[in-house]
């Protein structure tokens, strides 16, 4: 994660900035706090957390906007660049549970450990959904080249590209919403 963020702040394109905070680490958070909202039973802490992603997702899609308008007056090479940008930085958020440097600490073989977390169905799902915020909006962008929907086809993800990027933001804008007239409602309000 630490990796990608440099990588992202430290480019002197701004456009990779952009891909790398507004796409891939604004779209991981998106489906963190995703989860959180849909499964916490705290009223208080699905409702922060649907304010939380409204925040996101206005940035999400600024940057979205941004880079829809931008990369289509790219070279086919400046375009090959940042797909490249998006499969690294997404094997990185796949990878960054790994860590075999944690697991050598703690005395547990790195590999078997990572056939276990490989293996694990909840590994394995959150891992897709991971990358349920972060396809559409590369899809949306125009960085859907064939090493892209290759990686996105070997992490089973490719038929997120499907759905609707703007759709989903708003959606996040209702969930929120619908608090605050949750809220506006209440007798404590």
């Amino acid at each position: 994660m630490q990796t990608l963020i440099e990588q992202a702040l430290n480019d002197r394109r701004w456009d990779f900035t952009y891909l790398g905070m507004q796409v891939l680490i604004e779209g991981l958070a998106l489906v963190a706090f995703q989860r959180i909202r849909d499964y916490s039973k705290n009223t208080l802490c699905r409702q922060v957390n649907a304010y939380v992603m409204q925040d996101e997702a206005r940035h999400v899609a600024f940057g979205r906007l941004a880079l829809r308008d931008y990369y289509p007056q790219l070279t086919d090479a400046e375009r090959r660049e940042r797909e490249e940008f998006i499969v690294e930085g997404s094997r990185h958020l796949r990878d960054r549970f790994n860590s075999p440097e944690m697991w050598e600490t703690i005395g547990i073989d790195p590999k078997d450990a990572l056939q276990e977390i490989n293996r694990s169905e909840g590994q394995l799902r959150f891992r897709k959904r991971l990358f349920s915020r972060i396809v559409p909006i590369v899809k949306d962008i125009g960085l859907w080249g064939e090493r892209v929907q290759k990686l996105y086809t070997e992490f089973g993800v490719l038929h997120y590209g499907d759905r609707n990027a703007q759709d989903m933001l708003d959606h996040d804008a209702q969930v929120a919403e619908e608090f605050d007239r949750l809220v506006g409602k209440s007798p404590k309000a």
